[in-house]
């Protein structure tokens, strides 16, 4: 079976290390630094205006992704999904920052994250691309993601499996299993048609 597997909020802790870089650029510049969860976009997240939002990103985006934290069990329990699967990493961390590629790649390698294919975002929008469109161009079976919007399209078509996150709870769809541990994931794929 081929698993399409976003990185950030899924394989990783994301919004808890953007905020804690947050809190720091937040407190240097005088902004807010309560952040309301309900929101996906850092700059609805803080109600930063998009010049700030985009100038920490510009400033942080290397450090985030290189000190990230994997969530738990997402290691081992990727590790295990590969021996018997493909897998496609799809992220939309875009290439438009400088560094990301590397700080991607090195932080996979860092923790021991095999995958077949990685395909990060190369298009003008900075926060995501269609993924959808990836998953079919892979000949993607199920995909991982926690992005509302994008589990929203890709469910259309495929199966999701979504991390829950208060700003994702409002999507019900038949084809969206909501999930809160790596465990539950691989549980789940466990029960797909074609796995052992």
């Amino acid at each position: 079976m081929k698993i399409g597997v976003d990185i950030d909020n899924t394989i990783t802790y994301t919004t808890e290390t953007i905020m804690h870089y947050a809190t720091v650029y937040g407190q240097e510049n005088q902004l807010n630094i309560i952040p309301d969860l309900n929101h996906y976009y850092i700059e609805d997240v803080l109600n930063w205006d998009k010049e700030h939002a985009n100038k920490f990103l510009l400033t942080y985006l290397g450090d985030i992704y290189r000190n990230i934290k994997p969530k738990e069990q997402a290691i081992e329990v990727l590790q295990e999904l590969k021996r018997e699967h493909e897998l496609v990493l799809i992220t939309s961390r875009n290439l438009m920052f400088p560094q990301v590629e590397e700080a991607t790649s090195s932080w996979l390698t860092n923790y021991g994250i095999e995958y077949d294919h990685l395909v990060l975002n190369t298009t003008d929008n900075m926060h995501f691309f269609n993924k959808l469109n990836v998953c079919l161009e892979y000949g993607v079976d199920v995909m991982i993601e926690d992005h509302h919007e994008l589990a929203a399209e890709i469910s259309s078509i495929l199966p999701v499996i979504l991390f829950d996150y208060p700003y994702n709870r409002h999507l019900e769809s038949d084809n969206i299993i909501r999930v809160n541990t790596w465990n539950e994931i691989k549980t789940w794929i466990n029960k797909f048609p074609g796995t052992k």
